[in-house]
């Protein structure tokens, strides 16, 4: 049963890394505090989704916050998982 599971959840995620990488505008939807308390306390989560949507989130040093909810951030896409860029939201 767990492999038949795993083959399951395995097909979408190979579906999209087969998908070609795109160039992708998203608009900021959330900054939050990370929930893992490990991390540093210092760093907050943005996570951003496109108008096809695609999201994705990074991690930003609360001192280089350049950006707030509703901004649009440039990264790359592929299927549904959104990468962005290295300088989304930072200064």
């Amino acid at each position: 049963m767990h492999a038949l599971l795993r083959l399951l959840l395995a097909i979408p995620l190979a579906a999209c890394s087969e998908q070609p990488e795109r160039e992708a505008w998203a608009i900021v939807v959330s900054i939050a505090p990370h929930p893992n308390p490990e991390w540093d306390s210092d760093e907050i989560v943005v996570t951003a989704r496109t108008e096809d949507g695609a999201f994705g989130s990074k991690r930003v040093l609360i001192a280089r916050l350049n950006c707030r909810v509703g901004d649009t951030v440039h990264g790359s896409a592929r299927g549904l998982a959104l990468k962005l860029d290295a300088r989304a939201c930072e200064r």
